[in-house]
């Protein structure tokens, strides 16, 4: 049979008595091929910088197995029983995450506690910039990643059972402390970039660290693990659908996430931490492209000392010989140059109270903006989704037929509820009252579902024909369009082309515009597009 892909012989430090382990996964575990099934199969998995995980493999069936590592352990870490505890939570709501199966902490069976978990095949992307595949796959990869976060980040801490997961408000401040305490205690040279750092992290916090949401901590799509063949071709019902939604959805694939991987550093905190770490790649260092690896980092400045003290602590890990990493000695030389970046993020932008005090919140918005996004989230929970099955139904029954030109009968309703509730043209100033900020908060908020944008007629192309009509037209032009089209009457369409490039991606434009005194000279050839815009409302 052949190896697991990403794993290796058992590393010598890190081996354990497999015939006492296979004994009580026989005893223990329920469904554990019982002898003479053949051999307990051990191996290492190559990747992980913490908790040694392993690959069991026994009469067809295949598990993974999570473990401490041997020897002194840093204050706090390593935490098997909690990783457990989420992932077990998690999977009973249905979070894509392997299905725990059993934890044992009976340190006599292999050393130290462990878990094991159902094994997943499928696809994990060990490079970020996934090279291997082509732009749109990797566009859906990643959209498949956010999206999971944000299914994350959404879970009720009540209904998941993980009351007193976390530590209570101020997440973000514990991070600095806790990380600095753990980097002193590891430290073997001094790093002066890493105590600046430091001392900038503590005196600048985001002045809101209270909110609490459940967070994975090392979130990025290497600890994610992706269906092997599902990146398929979307529905050309839905896609059409999409592209009455938005234009710029100019994709036909659609990802899916199998499992999430790795939650020991999963708590309660802050959900742009989250965000900021899965964002990490776009700062990265250009020097240590090779070296990939890192751990949680909140906010800009965090990047580079929290990465570089999980880089110091898996290199300290190293030096007291018990590092799961291979390359863990290599981690040394990413310290220095990520504390600099950090330092150097920092100079952007400041979070101190200071500077709020004097310029205002960071995306502070208006009374009346705070009011309409109030509404506009019960007005989502109420009845957008609700609406969501039988709107994903009404695709999937009419995916062959001429009624999937049609809007879903619901899609009516749900718009005249949301027009006499007010909601409706938020996303112009002249009619809603509401400043850009205050939109773009509520634009979020609509976003979480794809068909929302057009309950609140806030959805492109119309909205951005609509801001071009309200500036620019005429008042015969904004009576025979502007007015249905705010009413939601008419749907509208975006074209752009030429005759020799695709001029709708704006960088082959070959068409130039030149002042000449008061005028302007517009020196380029327009193709009209013949197709038609099918109104269906």
């Amino acid at each position: 049979m052949a190896a697991e892909p990403g794993t290796s012989e058992v590393r010598r430090q890190h081996r354990f008595d497999q015939g006492n382990l296979e004994r009580y996964l026989c005893r223990c575990l329920p469904g554990f091929p019982q002898q003479p099934a053949g051999a307990l199969s051990v191996r290492q998995y190559s990747s992980g910088q913490s908790n040694p995980t392993f690959y069991l493999q026994k009469g067809g069936k295949a598990y993974v197995l999570r473990k401490k590592p041997h020897g002194p352990l840093l204050p706090k870490a390593h935490k098997v029983d909690r990783e457990y505890s989420v992932q077990k939570a998690l999977f009973s709501a249905g979070f894509p995450v392997p299905e725990p199966l059993l934890y044992c902490s009976d340190v006599s069976v292999i050393g130290t506690e462990f878990y094991v978990m159902q094994h997943v095949q499928g696809r994990i992307f060990r490079d970020i910039s996934v090279p291997e595949v082509g732009p749109a796959e990797r566009s859906a990869l990643y959209l498949a990643m956010i999206e999971t976060l944000a299914q994350l980040h959404s879970f009720d801490l009540r209904s998941l059972g993980l009351q007193g997961y976390g530590r209570g408000p101020g997440y973000c401040r514990r991070q600095v402390s806790t990380w600095k305490r753990q980097y002193d205690a590891a430290a073997h040279t001094d790093i002066p970039a890493m105590n600046e750092l430091a001392e900038w992290l503590a005196n600048n916090l985001p002045p809101d660290d209270n909110e609490e949401v459940l967070i994975h901590g090392d979130f990025r799509i290497d600890n994610i693990i992706f269906h092997p063949t599902e990146v398929f071709e979307m529905n050309l019902s839905v896609y059409y659908f999409i592209l009455t939604v938005h234009w710029r959805f100019l994709f036909l694939f659609k990802a899916r996430v199998l499992a999430v991987l790795d939650w020991e550093l999963s708590t309660t905190g802050h959900p742009l931490a989250d965000l900021a770490y899965a964002t990490q790649f776009y700062f990265w260092p250009t020097s240590l492209k090779d070296l990939s690896q890192g751990s949680v980092f909140n906010f800009k400045g965090t990047i580079g000392f929290l990465t570089a003290l999980l880089s110091w602590g898996v290199y300290a890990r190293y030096l007291i010989g018990n590092a799961s990493a291979e390359n863990s000695h290599e981690f040394a030389k990413m310290v220095k140059p990520l504390a600099e970046k950090g330092l150097e993020l920092s100079k952007r932008l400041s979070f101190s109270s200071v500077q709020h005090s004097t310029s205002g919140e960071l995306f502070h918005q208006s009374r009346k903006g705070q009011e309409m996004l109030l509404k506009v989230k019960h007005f989502m929970k109420q009845h957008i989704y609700p609406a969501e099955k039988e709107i994903a139904e009404y695709y999937a029954k009419h995916g062959n037929t001429e009624e999937r030109w049609k809007k879903p009968p619901v899609l009516e309703k749900l718009k005249e509820l949301a027009k006499a509730e007010g909601l409706w043209n938020l996303f112009l100033p002249a009619v809603s009252g509401l400043s850009q900020l205050d939109y773009a908060l509520i634009a979020e908020e609509t976003g979480k579902r794809f068909f929302a944008p057009e309950v609140f007629n806030c959805h492109a192309p119309d909205t951005g024909n609509m801001e071009v009509l309200h500036m620019y037209g005429t008042e015969e032009q904004k009576k025979e369009w502007l007015e249905p089209l705010l009413e939601g009457k008419i749907s509208s369409c975006f074209c752009m082309t030429e005759p020799d490039v695709a001029s709708s991606d704006a960088t082959n434009m070959q068409c130039s515009i030149e002042r000449d005194g008061s005028s302007y000279v517009i020196n380029g050839k327009k193709w009209w597009s013949s197709g038609k815009y099918r109104n269906t409302t």
